[in-house]
């Protein structure tokens, strides 16, 4: 190889030694330069390790998945912290929600203590148990005199029957009268119901004495009795009759509203708008028409 500073003087030759030697440590130097560059992806520009080469792109996407992986992470924590806040929330209502229902709940302990605590509702109570224990004993007493059946009576036991109890309902009859077979059937309807009224048959063929006593002279006849003195007596079924065309015609309850009227049961009839509002509820209260020897159900909105 030729020597490059042949033909030179010394001056010329120091010269171009320190020119080649500085050319060559910026030549090291920029090749240095190049290799940090390139091990960070930032090369020369029209190169393959440009803006435009492998490892700049390969750069790019790491730069660009890092912070992908970071807005996923900031949009999960954010998710998270949402659905925390609306838990709290939640937690919150439904504690308040406890609390109202736990104060609802006191002021209506407290009401109750109150009303137990009150010496006049303490009275009342007082007074209404003993008018329950009241009734239940003398519903007891009359089923004991034999109160609640639609009982057959001879003359002989006429007195006794009459004046044992406050409210007597007997039935004169003659075993041969149609009429008198209608009054038995609506009256062994009515007894079981109404225990505060003692009801009875009585054969007017065997008792001539009270027959004539009582001058009864139509049959059939019941008459109500109060601590053994008529009240009042229905002869005849003119004032029960629906259609005054058919007199033997008539619903059980118009029977119990005439006794009713002497004071000898409790029942009231009910009005039209009663009726209305029982049937809008599904209740149907059903009395009976006699007819033809037979009994036959019908509902009680038909009555007049």
């Amino acid at each position: 190889m030729a020597n490059p500073f042949e033909g030179m003087d010394d001056d010329q030759k120091e010269y171009q030694k320190v020119v080649s030697e500085n050319v060559n440590k910026r030549m090291e130097n920029a090749m240095g330069d190049l290799k940090k560059k390139y091990a960070n992806g930032q090369k020369e520009d029209n190169s393959e390790g440009g803006p435009t080469g492998d490892a700049y792109k390969k750069h790019q996407d790491g730069m660009k998945k890092k912070a992908s992986d970071m807005k996923k992470a900031m949009d999960k924590g954010r998710e998270q912290e949402a659905i925390f806040i609306k838990q709290e929330r939640e937690n919150l209502k439904d504690a308040n929600d406890d609390n109202d229902n736990d104060s609802s709940d006191d002021e209506y302990d407290d009401l109750l203590n109150d009303v137990d605590n009150d010496p006049e509702m303490e009275a009342l109570r007082s007074a209404r148990m003993m008018a329950m224990r009241h009734q239940a004993g003398e519903r007891a007493e009359n089923i004991a005199k034999g109160h609640g059946t639609y009982r057959h009576i001879s003359q002989d036991e006429f007195l006794a029957e009459v004046t044992a109890s406050k409210w007597c309902a007997f039935h004169f009859y003659h075993k041969e009268f149609e009429r008198c077979k209608i009054l038995h059937h609506h009256l062994d309807l009515i007894a079981p119901h109404h225990v505060e009224c003692k009801f009875g048959q009585i054969d007017a063929e065997k008792c001539p004495f009270f027959i004539q006593k009582l001058q009864i002279q139509m049959l059939p006849c019941l008459i109500v009795f109060k601590d053994g003195v008529v009240v009042d007596r229905l002869t005849g079924f003119d004032a029960l009759a629906i259609d005054p065309a058919e007199p033997d015609k008539w619903h059980t309850s118009r029977l119990q509203a005439w006794i009713a009227s002497c004071g000898a049961i409790k029942f009231t009839m009910p009005n039209e708008e009663v009726r209305k509002e029982m049937k809008k509820m599904g209740i149907v209260q059903r009395g009976t028409i006699w007819s033809e020897n037979r009994a036959h159900e019908s509902e009680s909105d038909n009555e007049d």
